[in-house]
């Protein structure tokens, strides 16, 4: 039986109403698929971090002490949410009473923390226990983007706030910056509240570097090092479908090259996650949006988590893919509205999308991906190949109306290229051996080798080029002998089916 109450708002339903409508406040979803038995993670694709802000709008909602929501496991659904808050207040719960933080920590900021901190050194005089607490809740607020009232010294950092152990790393550098730390707290630790850092913090204060005398200061000042801007550094970049394959090997190029990358996946979730924490662990900054370009209402939450979170966007690469392999006539009607969804119209909306995110940060650059048997026949590559066609001529077009905003489109039309998807056609080994006799040089493409030519056309050495198609197959489009079966070449010119025949 659902609780009930005699204090404020009235019924489980009332209750429920206005969480739901507090939810669609911070996730901007419409209210009619915000359900009470939704999985707000798996089905509606709310991380832990939205998660945490719905938690705080819900406790400044009904007076609650934040720390008293149900969080993780607890927390799953819109409707095990609203029972606690109808048990809480019937308690009649107080309100929770936070100790004060200072204003600039609750400041806004455009970016992760990663992106730009500036260091703050502080002596161990003044590392006072509750000084210390305020900086570090501060800090986490900062990089997390979770609300200050939520980040309890005794909360769990993983199981209760959903803060994972790469984001825990990124906190932890921060903390070691600004207090001036030689060394600090490893995230191999496993410390599990802000609590346990604060004491790790404290063990380690006597490696704290204290402050110099401005004239000892002055005699041993040295100037300091050189070092080399990265040529994507404060650029933003967001590659659809990069948990794996390409777009996982573009990502991991524009992040070395100091972009702060959006890794984004659908069907390869974990991957997705897995290409962002190998980012950060390689020193680059990184995060994960789970969506699908051919969903409207995924895309509505992709852009505005980047536009909340990074405050623009610079580079985008349309590399998310759909298409079936087989024969011709094997096409179903659902398998040409799939492709053209996601190659087609996900490029679109991703391109109009990301519009005024670059145009407020003075241009930008797009990338879109093709396939150059686009205009020339291979089988089993019917379904692609044609709506691959349409992606280049929606380039030419996007090239014309983007400009006016200093953006730039181009598309990379790739041929085969090493990985999973060579796979996936039939009799593959045969197919990867005729096409590498077939390419000039004999060697097919590799994911790498998109990847220069991606990254190319979203710096400034092609500052010039708008609408371009450029083809990466190694020369096999324009082998014309090369598309034809070895063995079965008209010996005379008139046996036309063996022409147009391309598998034995």
């Amino acid at each position: 039986m659902s609780p009930s109450f005699h204090q404020g708002s009235g019924s489980l339903t009332q209750v429920l109403e206005q969480i739901r409508r507090c939810a669609a406040s911070v996730t901007r979803y419409p209210l009619d698929i915000l359900t009470a038995e939704a999985q707000l993670e798996d089905e509606l694709g709310i991380d832990s971090v939205k998660l945490a802000e719905i938690a705080a709008v819900v406790a400044r909602e009904f007076n609650l002490a934040a720390d008293r929501l149900p969080r993780g496991a607890k927390a799953r659904t819109l409707g095990a949410i609203s029972e606690r808050v109808v048990e809480l207040l019937a308690e009649g719960a107080p309100a929770s009473v936070v100790a004060p933080i200072p204003p600039a920590a609750t400041a806004p900021v455009a970016a992760p923390a990663p992106v730009a901190v500036p260091p703050r050194v502080v002596s161990p005089a003044s590392m006072e226990s509750s000084d210390l607490e305020s900086q570090v809740r501060s800090v986490f607020a900062r990089v997390t983007r979770y609300p200050v009232e939520l980040l309890t010294l005794e909360a769990d950092l993983e199981d209760e706030l959903g803060i994972d152990s790469v984001k825990q790393a990124e906190v932890l550098a921060v903390l070691v910056k600004e207090l001036g730390l030689e060394v600090g707290p490893k995230p191999s630790q496993r410390l599990r509240t802000l609590s346990a850092i604060c004491e790790a913090i404290r063990a380690s204060r006597g490696t704290v570097t204290a402050p110099r005398h401005p004239v000892e200061e002055s005699v041993r000042a040295s100037p300091p090092p050189v070092v080399a801007r990265l040529p994507f550094e404060g650029k933003v970049a967001l590659i659809t479908g990069s948990g794996k394959g390409i777009g996982k090997v573009v990502a991991m190029r524009l992040a070395s090259a100091g972009a702060t990358v959006v890794v984004n996946s659908f069907h390869s979730r974990d991957e997705g996650e897995r290409t962002a924490q190998e980012i950060v662990a390689a020193g680059g900054k990184a995060l994960h949006l789970w969506g699908s370009v051919a969903q409207e209402e995924h895309l509505e939450r992709l852009f505005s988590s980047i536009e909340e979170r990074l405050g623009g966007l610079d580079f985008l690469v349309c590399n998310a893919s759909n298409g079936l392999i087989g024969p011709f006539d094997r096409i179903a009607p659902r398998d040409w509205d799939k492709a053209f969804r996601t190659c087609v119209t996900g490029t679109y909306e991703c391109a109009m999308r990301a519009r005024p995110l670059m145009a407020r940060r003075g241009g930008g650059a797009i990338v879109t991906m093709s396939t150059s048997m686009s205009q020339r026949y291979m089988h089993d590559l019917g379904c692609q190949g044609v709506v691959k066609a349409g992606v280049e001529s929606l380039t030419r077009y996007l090239a014309a109306e983007l400009a006016p905003e200093g953006i730039r489109t181009n598309c990379v039309s790739a041929g085969p290229v090493h990985g999973e998807l060579l796979g996936m056609f039939p009799n593959a080994p045969g197919r990867v051996s005729r096409w590498e006799a077939a390419t000039p040089g004999g060697q097919l493409c590799t994911a790498d080798d998109v990847a220069d030519v991606t990254e190319l056309l979203l710096g400034p050495k092609t500052q010039r080029v708008n609408g371009a198609i450029w083809v990466v197959d190694g020369g096999l489009s324009g082998t014309v002998d090369g598309l034809l079966p070895v063995g079965r070449q008209p010996s005379n010119g008139h046996d036309v089916r063996a022409l147009l025949a391309l598998d034995s």
